[in-house]
């Protein structure tokens, strides 16, 4: 036992050391995920040794709380963080305090074993400290019914995670979030163990002890099958787009040099240099249907010549999703996408259009009424188009290329970016959309193709369901698809492609995250995101 504390202390030192290289300065990609497995056993590792136990319990609960509530923070706030157009570091310097505060934290409780001795007070106080002993019992019973039900919420969602079954938006915030559901609710089951005070020998020790393992390795599993996540991926872009993607961004840092970024995970993934300019007004209706909507974008800008980055200046239009009746642009289009993209060299227009205002998707949703109406998916449709003309007209001023345009967005969004993307490839939709915009590329995110029905929100059939608009020279096509996705059946992504197929256009993949339920896209520096923009930088950067 004082060999594996002893090298646990090693591992937190070391990792301590590492984690302020990997901040200050760059790490080869070699050595970046061996250094991020390394803090996994690390803090894996701290929270077994929290619960054997070291010379102070209070420094045992202390490690074992600050592993699960501040994990919980670390989670949250660099999300936050990665969502705030404005945010230009999209790292939380918080969340990187309190990784460290549980790596020291970890190399005391490693430093030395558990050698403590449980005494008895006795004296005139004896009744006093009996009337203590029974409020603590209270105490403890209720933090133990407490954990206990923590942890059976860690069961069901691990069960949702791996079975896939529906239980609506809740499915968003599981498997991204997985590694740290894994560190959290293995800290949880240490707090009932030390709470509860049973043997790890007893019944109730061993349940609790396989419960808070098990849960452990089920949310361990999107990460177990990153090796398989990323020889499908390049199996199937290859396959559509050939082999000239591989030596993109050789030697260039703003390229990711490699799709998968432990470290990243933990400490967030920083934005570089972008400028954003928000709600800019494109479009105020003042008859029929579009009577008082007013649609704003903002435009996310290099800072430096766009001529000498990647992007070149070409033009990203970003449509956010929400079922077409809520969701907006700016923090709910995950902007740190926006701002990546910025400072590659592209300018990136987030962009608003005519929700309708029927019951919302998301029930709890709030839309402004200045953007909520009678809207059908024409309506959508024709106010991106009218975008598209505002775009046309003034692109000098955002010095963005129009005769290089990609078009993304999820869900209801990538639903949208496929119908104005393909009916500008088209030239059917001329009267709607400006065909001084050439589409280079598609990407659409987990696409709502032909669902609009189930919301009663009705449309041209072509426009409603963009698959029947693919032709043998439409855009080049890359989407992301969770495989878990309940609320977008996988199939609609399947069939999308099936239709670029019967139409002998072999330029489309598809980007297969196991256990990825919708949006899982969400949290930017999360494994699933991080894999997706690897091959959308390059797939931009081909087709531009």
């Amino acid at each position: 036992m004082k060999g594996f504390l002893k090298f646990l202390f090693i591992m937190n030192i070391v990792s301590v050391l590492l984690s302020i290289l990997y901040l200050v300065s760059p790490i080869e990609t070699v050595y970046l995920n061996g250094y991020g497995l390394l803090l996994i056993v690390t803090l894996t590792g701290n929270i077994i040794a929290s619960v054997i136990g070291s010379q102070s319990i209070k420094i045992d609960y202390t490690y074992l709380i600050l592993s699960s509530i501040g994990l919980i923070a670390v989670m949250l706030l660099n999300t936050v963080v990665s969502l705030s157009p404005t945010n230009a570091s999209s790292r939380s310097v918080l969340s990187i305090g309190i990784l460290f505060l549980m790596m020291i934290l970890g190399a005391i409780v490693t430093r030395t074993p558990h050698t403590r001795r449980l005494t008895r007070g006795r004296g005139p106080f004896l009744s006093q400290r009996l009337s203590e002993k029974k409020a603590n019992k209270v105490i403890r019973i209720i933090l133990m019914l407490l954990l206990s039900i923590v942890l059976l919420i860690g069961a069901f969602l691990a069960f949702v995670m791996v079975t896939g079954i529906d239980v609506g938006l809740v499915q968003v915030v599981i498997s991204q979030y997985s590694l740290f559901y894994s560190l959290i609710f293995l800290s949880i089951a240490g707090l009932l163990l030390k709470i509860s005070k049973v043997k790890l020998q007893s019944i109730i020790g061993v349940l609790i002890s396989f419960l808070g393992i098990s849960l452990f390795v089920l949310f361990n599993l999107p990460l177990f099958t990153i090796p398989s996540l990323l020889n499908d991926s390049e199996t199937n872009y290859t396959e559509a787009f050939g082999e000239e993607w591989k030596t993109i961004g050789e030697d260039d840092p703003l390229f990711m040099s490699s799709p998968l970024s432990i470290p990243g995970y933990f400490f967030g993934i920083p934005s570089t240099d972008y400028a954003v300019t928000e709600d800019v007004l494109f479009y105020e209706g003042t008859e029929g249907v579009d009577e008082g909507l007013e649609l704003r974008f903002d435009v996310y800008t290099p800072t430096l010549d766009a001529a000498q980055l990647p992007g070149e200046g070409s033009t990203l239009i970003r449509i956010h999703g929400g079922g077409w009746n809520s969701g907006n642009k700016g923090s709910e289009n995950y902007s740190q996408i926006n701002k990546y993209f910025a400072a590659q060299g592209y300018v990136v227009f987030d962009v608003q259009y005519g929700l309708n205002d029927q019951d919302q998707f998301v029930e709890f949703a709030t839309i402004p009424d200045e953007i909520a109406g009678d809207f059908s998916i024409d309506d959508m449709v024709r106010h991106l188009g009218i975008f598209t003309t505002y775009l046309a007209d003034h692109h000098e001023e955002y010095s963005a290329n129009i005769d290089s345009v990609f078009v993304s967005g999820g869900s209801a969004g990538g639903h949208l970016t496929n119908a104005v993307a393909l009916g500008l490839s088209s030239g059917e939709y001329t009267e709607l959309l400006d065909d001084r915009l050439t589409v280079n590329g598609i990407i659409p995110i987990y696409p709502a193709n032909g669902l609009a029905g189930y919301q009663d929100i009705t449309g041209e059939d072509e426009l409603v369901d963009p698959a029947l608009l693919v032709e043998e020279d439409s855009p080049p096509t890359l989407v992301y698809q969770g495989q878990h996705d309940t609320i977008i059946d996988p199939r609609v992504a399947e069939n999308f492609k099936a239709a670029y197929l019967e139409n002998g256009n072999t330029e489309i993949a598809i980007i297969r995250m196991p256990y990825g339920e919708h949006a899982s896209d969400l949290y930017f520096p999360g494994f699933y995101s991080q894999t997706f923009i690897y091959y959308m930088e390059r797939f931009m950067y081909q087709y531009k």
